[in-house]
């Protein structure tokens, strides 16, 4: 929860959360993921720095016609950034869903269309541009694009 909710007071964090998590919420939510990991449908990946959480990657598949893809996401605490953590925690991902996820094709994920640095980051990954939803993220009285990207497996 406090790595979580370190992100809410942040100014453009990139992450959509934008309210303080209770435990109640925080236990639903990592009872579902629980259940994901154990169905071979999802794959959580923690950075853990002196006892405490400072960075999560996450993968899950996409149901039916679409579980073919999964999207990602990562968060990474503010003090451990720009130094390859981030890299590494998405390639180990990316690897690991690509071997416990039956018939995984493609990785997407959605960022905010002012993180420059993330959208940089993506491509150098491999992620290719496929298109954005304009106006869809609002923050004070801004509003921002979601970019989407795609990166196959194959």
């Amino acid at each position: 929860m406090d790595f979580i909710n370190g992100f809410v007071e942040e100014p453009r964090s990139g992450l959509l959360i934008n309210k303080k998590v209770k435990l109640k919420d925080e236990k639903a939510w990592l009872k579902g993921w629980i259940a994901d990991i154990r169905r071979r449908e999802g794959l959580l990946l923690l950075v853990e720095v002196d006892g405490k959480i400072k960075g999560s990657c996450s993968v899950l598949q996409l149901k039916w016609k679409s579980s073919h893809v999964a999207d990602l996401g990562i968060a990474l605490s503010r003090d451990i950034r720009g130094k390859g953590i981030g890299e590494a925690l998405m390639n180990k991902a990316i690897t690991l869903a690509g071997k416990r996820m039956k018939g995984l094709e493609i990785i997407q994920l959605k960022t905010f269309s002012y993180n420059e640095r993330a959208l940089e980051f993506y491509r150098r990954l491999g992620f290719v541009e496929v298109g954005r939803v304009p106006r869809v993220n609002k923050e004070g009285r801004n509003y921002y694009d979601d970019v989407l990207m795609t990166r196959s497996l194959h």
